[in-house]
């Protein structure tokens, strides 16, 4: 028994001093390498997972001398780089101060001087270089920027403002002095200045000051935040071409506008809207009314109102009868003027013209007023002079109305 024991025994260290040397001679680092090769590093995934930063193993590794110089960098939140021409960079919430490289920047900050940024949520100060931004935030300062998101007010100039409309107002007024992006540097101004046939009844912003110029026009300064503007707008007055006032015969109206403005007008004095008469031709105007008209204007609001009185005057004059020298001459003979229309005819003054004027007299050179669809047989008479000789008096009698036009009416006297 203790023979068999000892053998054993002396078989088992045998075993272990055959494998001691095999052991001994292998490299310790022959594991490690080989489980390095299994799982080589992805540029791709190294972008997407690179929000962890690099282990303290890693970065106190030395650079080898063979590393590879096209190999993307990866930097971590709080980390801070500054890569060259040539390399790439993945900022996952770090610092790049990109000199010429390209840089895939995922929330971090960027001052981006000349290289390529693909931005997708963070923010780039951008200096000359080109950025591709996805939802963040650029600075840019004579950089070319794409925006994926429809929204250009992801990309702004650093020291600069957008300067926007609370609606469309293409229509009614632009804006002068701003960029291709509707933005207005700090310290410079703008001009919002209102169409032709419109006027600019307010304007509001939200931020800066605002100033009412002598043309109509107003000016945005002194921005320190983007601002909202918001105008109110009126179409220019409707321009009739006839004067008011009282005429002798029928008149033509013609009324002018803004341009493409629809006008509306209505002939018994009431205010015009889209359910009165529409404005297409002249209007033949034959006895008197009150005329109004307004210019409606999409985006605007309606015009102020043109209004103007027309009234129509039929003057008749009186036949004197004959008269005998040395005798008394007849009584003094009215003139008629007769009204018709809806407003009152306003005469402005009467009067004598011709060689025998002095051999008749009128009863008043004053004016006045004929209420309408009435006549006055009253007011204006003529009565020849007495101890006329034998002969035929000849005169003109002149109704100046009011608006300028006159009336002329010969009247005769004979003396046996």
């Amino acid at each position: 028994m203790k023979i068999s024991k000892w053998l054993s025994i002396l078989l088992v260290l045998a075993l272990l001093l055959c494998l001691l040397p095999a052991a001994a001679l292998a490299d310790p680092e022959d594991g490690k390498e080989e489980e390095e090769q299994s799982e080589p590093v992805d540029a791709d995934e190294a972008a997407e997972e690179a929000e962890l930063p690099l282990s303290e193993e890693e970065e106190e590794l030395p650079e080898a001398e063979d590393e590879d110089a096209s190999a993307p960098l990866v930097n971590g939140e709080d980390e801070t780089c500054y890569p060259m021409e040539g390399e790439t960079v993945y900022n996952n919430g770090g610092t790049v101060y990109n000199n010429g490289a390209l840089v895939y920047n995922n929330g971090g900050l960027v001052y981006q001087n000349g290289g390529t940024v693909y931005n997708n949520g963070g923010v780039v100060y951008a200096n000359g270089g080109v950025v591709y931004n996805n939802g963040g935030t650029v600075y840019r300062n004579d950089a070319t920027v794409y925006t994926f998101d429809d929204d250009v007010q992801q990309s702004r100039i650093y020291g600069a403002f957008h300067v926007t409309t609370a609606e469309d107002y293409s229509a009614i007024a632009e804006i002068e002095g701003l960029d291709e992006n509707d933005m207005l540097l700090e310290g410079e101004s703008c001009t919002i200045r209102v169409r032709e046939g419109l006027v600019l009844r307010a304007v509001e912003t939200d931020a800066g000051t605002l100033t009412e110029n002598e043309d109509g026009s107003w000016t945005l300064e002194d921005l320190d935040a983007d601002a909202t503007l918001t105008l109110e707008a009126q179409a220019e007055a409707p321009v009739f071409d006839l004067a008011e006032g009282c005429y002798a015969e029928a008149q033509t109206l013609c009324i002018t506008g803004p341009e493409g403005a629809a006008l509306y007008y209505s002939l018994d004095g009431s205010a015009p809207d889209e359910d009165s008469l529409l404005y297409e031709e002249p209007i033949q105007l034959t006895e008197g009314c009150t005329v109004c008209a307004a210019a409606l204007l999409p985006g605007a609001e309606r015009s102020e109102i043109t209004r103007a009185e027309y009234a129509f005057v039929t003057i008749t004059a009186p036949e004197l009868p004959d008269g005998t020298q040395g005798e008394e001459p007849p009584e003094a003979a009215a003139f008629t003027v007769e009204n018709t229309g809806k407003t009152p005819a306003v005469i402005e003054s009467v009067s004598l013209s011709g060689k025998s004027a002095s051999y008749f007299s009128l009863s008043t050179e004053e004016g006045g007023t004929v209420k309408a669809g009435k006549s006055d047989s009253k007011t204006w008479t003529l009565r020849p002079a007495a101890d006329l000789t034998r002969g035929n008096y000849r005169a003109t009698v002149i109704f100046t109305l009011a608006g300028g036009q006159t009336v002329q009416l010969d009247v005769r006297y004979k003396v046996k």
